[in-house]
């Protein structure tokens, strides 16, 4: 009888243990679709890790407005302005490359307000709701991804020119002057010299990158006139700072007469054509809803 009962009470400890099974499958994030989206606000930084987040027909159909070249392991949050503000959607810390699309209200096709890999960014309207997917952009599933929601200021510059430049004997002159750039993602110095020899205007452009780190630099830019040479005297002297943050451009000018002596040589160095300077890059929110070319 004892045995019957040691018996009896194994069997049913075994029936109560319940049937082994294999690793359970991780499901997918609460926010993996926008119906799931979760709240951020100016000034947060989130992470999530997006191996376990999928990409659907769905990413497909609003990405055909974007034209990213992977929307895999997706996921959504929203944003709801307060003021009317520029707002950037930064990504740029995720542990792969990560793109965003942004959509104001409901996620289509027609709502995409603006798209590209690292970081995006737009002008906000109070009380509007913003859905921003954020997604690896290659054949990479996902990791450790990093959300940063701030503030995306314009562009601040300044620019001077001296009322001295040098002429060379080979037709070019040059000017100088000093700048100061802050949150252009770009910029650069156009100066454009005329002069008057008898009847004839001479006018010739020249153009150099500047940096945009805040502080104050030095510039010098050669100008050559395709109608004319430059000679020892007066002349006119206009010079543009341009430069494009995250969402807008920004540009300062100095204007005045200028005095051209006589410098060594023939002023050696380049100059961009004009459409060299059409080519230049542009602000991410100058490309709308289009996928930049990297």
């Amino acid at each position: 009888m004892r045995i019957r009962r040691l018996l009896t009470s194994t069997i049913v400890a075994v029936a109560l243990v319940p049937l082994a099974t294999g690793p359970a499958e991780a499901a997918p994030p609460d926010n993996d679709d926008a119906s799931g989206a979760l709240t951020v606000t100016l000034g947060a930084r989130v992470t999530q890790d997006t191996t376990e987040a999928t990409t659907d027909a769905g990413d497909d159909a609003l990405n055909e407005s974007c034209g990213a070249p992977f929307t895999n392991a997706s996921v959504w949050y929203e944003y709801t302005a307060d003021v009317d503000r520029k707002v950037a959607f930064d990504a740029s810390e995720s542990g792969y490359s990560a793109g965003l699309m942004v959509f104001k209200g409901t996620p289509s096709a027609d709502s995409l307000r603006t798209c590209g890999p690292g970081t995006v960014g737009l002008k906000v309207r109070a009380g509007k709701t913003y859905y921003v997917m954020v997604f690896s952009d290659t054949e990479t599933n996902g990791g450790s991804m990093v959300l940063r929601v701030r503030n995306a200021p314009s562009p601040k510059m300044h620019v001077t020119v001296a009322r001295h430049g040098v002429a060379f004997h080979g037709g070019a002159a040059r000017v100088h002057g000093t700048y100061r750039c802050k949150n252009a993602d770009f910029a650069f110095i156009g100066a454009v010299i005329r002069q008057r020899a008898g009847r004839l205007k001479i006018r010739g452009e020249g153009d150099v990158d500047a940096r945009c780190n805040g502080k104050t630099h030095r510039w010098s830019a050669r100008v050559v006139s395709p109608v004319g040479t430059y000679a020892r005297g007066k002349a006119k002297v206009k010079v543009t700072l341009f430069g494009c943050g995250l969402i807008d451009c920004r540009h300062d000018q100095a204007s005045h007469d200028l005095r051209l002596a006589w410098g060594k040589g023939k002023g050696g160095g380049s100059t961009a054509s004009p459409s060299e300077r059409v080519a230049r890059p542009q602000p991410a929110a100058w490309s709308g809803r289009h996928w930049p070319t990297r």
